[in-house]
């Protein structure tokens, strides 16, 4: 009897295991809310609307589409100065004419008006940041904006002179953005980098067709609002803003080394980092400095939507305003779209000192075209 029940508890003991194991792994990818759900049945499925309720609903611990945000840890968990880093990148944003991650159209050519608009605005010189990317951080941000479709260029201090004078640590490995390779040895059984064996090297980088510890970057939102913010109050609310999302920015990764001229494929902030194991990242030291370009500078003059604002030059309120003018006068007392499609007259008619809405004389819209 003592050597049944003892088995039988094994049994049931090691059928439990791998539940709490599961379980647990579950919660820390963030597919889990346990605690959020301790009060919810999961079956039947429902979500509690009533106004005294934050409008949360009910999921079983094993679904991924449990209403629960991944856990964040260490310095990505800091929320005070996530405002001070959407804020940074929206002004530089500003600066180059572009519209933040995520505009339409019309909100970009905005941005972009925004610059052709001022006077001399040719001779202004090209957007640039230099910024440091430390080895041991996983995610570096550096406040620039980039916009799909434009040239860029990123550099780092010394490859132009086509010397390395900056160097980042890997472990006791000193190297440059340029990293090392490493390859399979089958006499040795082992990884083999820079002449030895190096037991971390069996792990997959992170960009995995670039060498160890080179110098790659991503573009997308290193910090994300939750909602919009009435302008001169997003300090606030700090707590409202989303960390990165690595999945997202992982599809954008690209191998710089000491330098790289591209076409930008993505719009977003310019984010980087040492080419290393998600894991390895601890005993990374030292930082290196970089500086991006913008290299198609300026904007192009081109605009769709500007127009579209405008009223048409032939509607009322045009005619009764620029009376006696001609549009494109710069002295017209209102601008308007001469395209716009407003009441159909001729441009002739549109021009003409006589031209006006009323019933003193016969109307010229009817004369004939």
């Amino acid at each position: 009897m003592m050597s049944l029940s003892n088995g039988r508890f094994l049994l049931i003991f090691l059928g439990f295991l791998p539940l709490v194991i599961r379980s647990y792994d579950l919660s820390n990818e963030g597919y889990s809310n346990l605690v959020r759900n301790s009060d919810r049945p999961n079956e039947p499925f429902n979500t509690d609307t009533n106004r005294y309720a934050d409008g949360f609903t009910s999921a079983g611990s094993i679904e991924s589409t449990s209403t629960h945000f991944a856990p964040y840890t260490g310095a990505i968990a800091n929320v005070s100065d996530r405002y001070l880093r959407y804020t940074e990148y929206k002004a530089n944003a500003v600066l180059q004419g572009i519209a933040t991650y995520g505009a339409g159209d019309a909100v970009k050519e905005d941005a972009q008006h925004a610059i052709t608009s001022q006077p001399g605005y040719e001779n202004l010189p090209a957007p640039n940041t230099t910024f440091p990317v430390y080895a041991a951080i996983k995610w570096n941000p550096s406040n620039f904006a980039i916009q799909e479709g434009e040239y860029y260029n990123i550099t780092v201090f010394g490859a132009q002179e086509g010397f390395s004078s900056q160097f980042w640590y890997d472990g006791g490995i000193r190297v440059n953005a340029e990293g090392y390779t490493s390859f399979y040895d089958a006499v040795s059984n082992c990884y083999i980098g820079l002449g030895r064996c190096r037991s971390h090297l069996k792990k997959r980088r992170r960009l995995a067709t670039a060498n160890w510890m080179a110098l790659a970057c991503s573009i997308g939102e290193f910090v994300r609002p939750a909602g919009e913010f009435e302008v001169g109050t997003e300090h606030l609310s700090t707590s409202r803003y989303y960390p990165l999302d690595e999945a997202v920015l992982q599809s954008t990764i690209f191998l710089v080394g000491q330098s790289i001229y591209f076409r930008a494929t993505h719009t977003g902030q310019l984010i980087c980092f040492a080419n290393d194991a998600h894991t390895l990242y601890w005993n990374n030291k030292g930082s290196i400095q970089v500086t991006a370009t913008r290299v198609s500078w300026p904007p192009k003059n081109a605009h769709y939507y500007q127009d579209q604002y405008l009223p048409a030059c032939d509607s009322a309120i045009a005619v009764y305003a620029n009376f006696g003018f001609a549009p494109g006068d710069p002295n017209l007392p209102m601008k308007c779209n001469p395209n716009g499609n407003g009441a159909g007259w001729r441009y002739s008619d549109v021009i003409a000192k006589s031209a006006r809405y009323g019933s003193g004389e016969p109307s010229f819209l009817l004369q004939g075209a």
